[in-house]
């Protein structure tokens, strides 16, 4: 995946707080995902699994800091 189309995921993940809300309390991964691909054109189940390990792992970094 490229910059930019990491860059696009964030964006439209993180600037919709009802899609995060969605996401957040999906009763699966699956099914996060098909919320995700409404909001995000021809986002793929491979970009949507990356763009979540590299938040997933930030957050981890983040929370070990403190």
């Amino acid at each position: 995946m490229t910059e930019e189309r990491f860059t696009q995921i964030l964006d439209a993940f993180l600037g919709d707080a009802d899609l995060m809300v969605l996401v957040n309390e999906a009763p699966s991964w699956e099914v996060g995902y098909r919320a995700a691909a409404e909001k995000i054109d021809g986002l793929t189940l491979d970009e949507w699994n990356t763009a979540m390990n590299m938040i997933r792992q930030a957050a981890i970094a983040n929370a070990k800091k403190r």
